[in-house]
């Protein structure tokens, strides 16, 4: 007979039946589960129930709460978070201030010993510039609770072995929170893996590549400075970069401008062989100087 309103929804309350066994009662205290029938429309979970006391009063908050909710719905819903989003925005750096970019999970699976085998392979995704955080890991379907917490902590929502309820579903719609799931462990931490593999700025290494002499210094009009070298060391490879050292120090970075050997351009020089050098952006060569040939490679940095 009570009044009640529970988020968008009200009514007057018409049965009591305890979810254990199924009877009916009359009335339900503190911590007592039970079904309740009579409200116009069901309620989400985690909405907080009242008891007010006249109808009139009810329907006016329900239907107060349900038009600002419409309002939030027009004025446009954002993704909080998916895989994508989070390797965008991890990409653009606007993850926030922090140097750690963090991506934030809820996991449901069937057992226990499953998330203990997911938790300790996630464990071992660790790196100074991401991380994975695990906000709750329990047994069980994925509900609209898992829904909600996702979408105030902007999370994914991992199920292994298991599927949404229904309001977990349209839920997951409304708030845009993605739900991925799966039924082998190591697909969980491959994804995971390659996706912030992929998104860790990758790192430049330094390749030498060889040394050369220079024999010969020719001057030619409209090209410019030719080097006449032997390769002392290494390989000189086309498109690399040339430091040029002379008494010991470096004078200067230079890209290669061309590479021949017996007036063919060719890709490399081999150690011990002879070949014409032209700097880009150089043209003072001197006999006897060094130059030093390396490239620069980005290396995919691995967590």
């Amino acid at each position: 007979g009570d009044v009640m309103v529970c988020g968008h929804a009200h009514g007057r309350v018409k049965a009591i039946y305890d979810t254990l066994t199924g009877n009916a009662v009359e009335e339900a205290g503190p911590s007592t589960p039970v079904n309740v029938a009579g409200l116009n429309i069901t309620p989400d979970a985690g909405d907080k129930f009242h008891i007010v006391g006249e109808i009139s009063d009810a329907r006016e908050v329900a239907e107060l709460r349900s038009d600002r909710s419409r309002a939030t719905n027009l004025s446009g819903n954002t993704i909080k978070v998916s895989f994508d989003d989070f390797q965008r925005r991890l990409e653009e750096g606007t993850l926030g201030p922090s140097e750690i970019a963090t991506l934030n999970l809820i996991i449901r699976t069937d057992v226990r010993g499953s998330i203990e085998a997911i938790q300790k392979e996630l464990g071992k995704l660790q790196h100074d510039e991401v991380q994975i955080k695990i906000l709750q890991a329990s047994v069980g379907g994925i509900t609209a609770a898992d829904i909600v917490l996702a979408d105030a902590s902007e999370a994914v929502v991992i199920g292994f072995n298991v599927a949404p309820d229904n309001d977990a579903r349209r839920l997951a719609d409304e708030k845009q929170v993605e739900i991925r799931r799966y039924d082998i462990i190591y697909k969980v931490t491959d994804d995971l893996r390659m996706m912030l593999e992929g998104k860790l700025k990758p790192e430049e290494k330094m390749v030498e590549l060889g040394h050369a002499m220079v024999q010969q210094a020719f001057s030619i009009s409209k090209v410019g400075s030719i080097a006449g070298c032997r390769v002392v060391q290494g390989n000189i490879e086309r498109n690399c970069r040339i430091r040029v050292i002379r008494d010991g120090r470096v004078i200067g970075d230079y890209g290669l401008d061309s590479l021949r050997r017996e007036k063919e351009d060719v890709k490399s020089v081999r150690e011990n062989m002879e070949c014409g050098i032209k700097l880009a952006g150089f043209n003072d060569v001197k006999q006897d100087d060094i130059l030093e040939a390396y490239k620069i490679e980005e290396v995919a940095r691995t967590l």
